[in-house]
């Protein structure tokens, strides 16, 4: 398990309780991140984990069913961000 990251360290995106689910299949379930500025992240794992859905909704691409997440601090739920 890695530290939390420092107060003074700018956060490119905020996760919190991050759900998302496709007909009834689970892609999501309570997921809880913060990618800082500046830093290269990975993200791997087997078909069909939710690695896509993930990087969709932190794009705007895919709409948030549940939870919160900020990104270049605006939440993901506003239109205009």
């Amino acid at each position: 398990m890695t530290d939390p990251i420092p107060a003074a360290v700018p956060v490119a995106a905020c996760v919190r309780g991050l759900a998302h689910r496709y007909r009834g299949r689970t892609a999501l379930d309570g997921i809880a991140l913060e990618l800082p500025v500046g830093a290269m992240i990975g993200l791997i794992g087997p078909d069909g984990v939710g690695k896509s859905t993930l990087l969709a909704i932190l794009a705007g691409v895919c709409r948030i069913q549940e939870g919160e997440v900020i990104v270049l601090e605006g939440d993901m739920r506003a239109a205009r961000h």
